[in-house]
């Protein structure tokens, strides 16, 4: 079936996956149709003038002469047409092969952009989670400065208690002492009845209030040594509480510090990343559009071109039939 202009003009061909264009090798086998439908036109021509030429009248011959002249230049305005058709085709192609190669460039470009736009937000991720990490960190010390500073007061507690059973042990120590040391007193008072038992009553009873006082210095000395014992006990405790409140706050407030630190800087360059990247991919976009604008002006040119092309040799190849036809007639 032979090639018409319409045939090139509405010509389609199957598009290419995972990049922009047509396959190569549809367009290569639609040029090899047209070339293919130029040398039958050419082949044609020569046949006709070959026609011309062996014309049997001499009137014939005159015209064909001159049909002849007409035709001769033909073959190399053929010629010529083809050899330019060839290298436009040959330019054609060349450019077409570049903005080829310029597209999987730009598309090779964006997949990396993309590539480097992941890890960015891999990046944010792990800042997100290294944050996380720091907050959990900094109430674990938290909650263990508080266990200590509740055993410390469980201790102090502790010794407290155990001062004041001292005190009230020696409390009833001293108390049954001046309970016995009254006691022998009246025992010794009541068994007196003679003046050297009365004698010996008031040493036995100054007997008693010396152990009453020793007793009661006794007492004082215990209770005064557990008050002491207490007060130390509870200002050590108090002292070790108020440390270790201040170690776990200050540690807390370290890790806090160092945490949000990180993570602002982290999260910083992730977002620096990640605007790079946009901007690049942006970049990118717009350089690859235009190179699809360029490809589509391109195939358009390239149709009208073509199909004015044929249109012209079909033109020439009636004019010429035209031609031998009114020879012959003559």
């Amino acid at each position: 079936m032979a090639l018409t202009p319409e045939d090139v003009l509405n010509k389609t061909f199957t598009q290419t996956q995972f990049r922009r264009g047509y396959d190569e090798r549809e367009v290569d086998d639609f040029l090899d149709e047209v070339v293919a439908e130029m040398r039958r036109l050419v082949k044609d021509s020569d046949d006709l003038r070959a026609q011309v030429e062996d014309g049997p009248t001499s009137g014939a011959a005159s015209t064909g002469s001159s049909s002849a002249a007409a035709a001769t230049s033909i073959p190399g305005d053929e010629d010529g047409d083809s050899a330019a058709t060839s290298a436009e085709r040959d330019e054609l192609s060349g450019r077409v092969a570049e903005l080829e190669a310029r597209l999987q460039e730009e598309t090779t470009a964006r997949e990396e952009a993309e590539r480097r736009l992941a890890e960015a937000d891999d990046a944010a991720a792990g800042a997100d989670a290294e944050r996380a990490e720091g907050d959990e960190t900094a109430r674990a010390a938290e909650v263990d400065a508080d266990e200590r500073v509740a055993a410390a007061q469980a201790r102090a507690e502790e010794a407290e208690r155990a001062a004041q059973e001292r005190i009230e042990k020696a409390a009833a120590d001293a108390d049954q002492a001046e309970a016995d040391a009254s006691a022998r007193g009246e025992a010794a008072a009541a068994t007196s009845g003679s003046d050297q038992m009365t004698a010996a009553a008031s040493g036995e009873g100054a007997s008693a209030s010396s152990l009453i006082a020793l007793a009661q210095r006794l007492h004082d000395e215990h209770v005064a040594e557990g008050q002491s014992q207490h007060d130390k006990l509870l200002a050590e405790g108090q002292s070790q509480h108020d440390d270790l409140l201040a170690q776990a706050q200050t540690r807390h407030d370290e890790l806090v510090g160092e945490g949000t630190s990180e993570r602002d800087r982290m999260i910083g360059e992730a977002e620096e990343q990640r605007s790079r990247v946009l901007e690049d991919l942006n970049s990118q976009k717009a350089s690859i559009e235009q190179s699809i604008a360029e490809l589509n002006a391109f195939e358009k040119d390239y149709r009208s071109r073509l199909k004015e092309y044929i249109t012209g040799q079909l033109s020439t190849l009636e004019s010429t039939g035209v031609e031998v036809g009114t020879s012959q007639q003559g």
